[in-house]
């Protein structure tokens, strides 16, 4: 994927060349049971200080877990937003690893939305998906958007993995 190309479409901070390298992407129905949220937090240990890079909008409650763990690690994190990057708020935590040139926070949304839609959430999933090429399925909750996402991905040729 031409993600060179990719990235001037994108409003984003922080390292621009995190998207060049290779990532793995980490998704989760926001409705998800607690075993396999600390499945997530124990595979987050494993990589946190890893070499490939973890994308993710980090918005679902297993997501948050992954982040939060990979946060105290030193492998590259690329955070897409939900809504456009102009006015987000950016936690310090965030911005000191943006300046430590860890972390890349990249947003396809240009219009301002005051929430998160569901049509938005697919096109990050989707954004997310393609950028890695490669996604780690935490959990899917039956008939929701992320388990027809993921079945679409795989007929696309993007590698998928079940937790």
């Amino acid at each position: 994927m031409g993600n060179g190309l990719l990235l001037r479409d994108l409003a984003y901070i922080g390292n621009g060349e995190l998207i060049q390298a290779p990532t793995l992407a980490i998704f989760s129905s926001a409705k998800c049971p607690a075993s396999s949220i600390l499945k997530a937090h124990d595979h987050a240990k494993e990589i946190k200080n890893g070499e490939i890079g973890i994308i993710s909008g980090f918005h679902s409650p297993a997501e948050k877990q992954v982040l939060e763990v990979l946060l105290k690690g030193t492998c590259p994190i690329i955070v897409v937003l939900g809504r456009r990057l102009e006015g987000a708020r950016i936690p310090a935590v965030w911005k000191h690893e943006i300046e430590k040139s860890r972390m890349l926070v990249i947003s396809p949304f240009k219009k301002y939305q005051t929430q998160v839609k569901k049509d938005m959430a697919l096109k990050r999933y989707d954004l997310v998906a393609r950028i890695a090429g490669h996604a780690l399925i935490v959990h899917a909750s039956e008939g929701g958007s992320l388990k027809s996402q993921t079945e679409k991905w795989m007929g696309e040729g993007i590698e998928v993995d079940l937790m």
